[in-house]
């Protein structure tokens, strides 16, 4: 999935050229001239260094975005291997509680084998039964309780000389 840049730093009414953008948005600078000359980004490239407008970028960067954003179906899982929303191979997932509310729904891809995860919230649950059979799985208990207090470990400072500054 493509990354996502902050758009409201962005000022409309100014003019940047390439350095600015890239250190405006915190990528590479060869990020931006690869949006320049492959992707469609508008700029003034008579001339060194190219010149891009605010509103050029900001909706470059809007129109981009909202490519990127993805809505899933209730019982669909994103897959990042086929860069696309599945529905889990043979209708079966497995549901692991992480909050009180929420969980994570895991499947496989039917398309290339890969783990698709996705946070569901427990009230959802149900709905996604009725189209795919959920697995409910035990959560992996933590290491150290919360409740249990802490093991209390006091070093005591030796009383020696390293091997390297013994003295002769």
């Amino acid at each position: 999935m493509a990354k996502k840049f902050p758009v409201q730093r962005v000022k409309v009414h100014h003019v940047y050229d390439v350095w600015e953008v890239a250190q405006l948005l915190g990528c590479h600078k060869q990020t931006v001239i690869r949006w320049i000359n492959f992707k469609g980004l508008a700029a003034e490239k008579s001339r060194k260094p190219w010149l891009i407008e605010g509103k050029d970028l900001k909706a470059f960067l809007g129109v981009r975005q909202t490519k990127t954003a993805v809505k899933l179906a209730l019982h669909h899982c994103y897959c990042l291997g086929c860069k696309s929303p599945r529905e889990p191979d043979g209708k079966m997932a497995d549901y692991t509680q992480q909050t009180p509310e929420t969980g994570r729904l895991t499947g496989l891809c039917h398309e290339c084998g890969s783990l698709m995860h996705k946070v569901v919230r427990r009230t959802d649950l149900e709905a996604i039964r009725a189209k795919i059979e959920v697995t409910v799985q035990q959560a992996s208990p933590r290491l150290v309780s919360l409740n249990d207090p802490g093991s209390k470990v006091t070093f005591k400072q030796e009383v020696g000389h390293h091997a390297k500054t013994q003295h002769k």
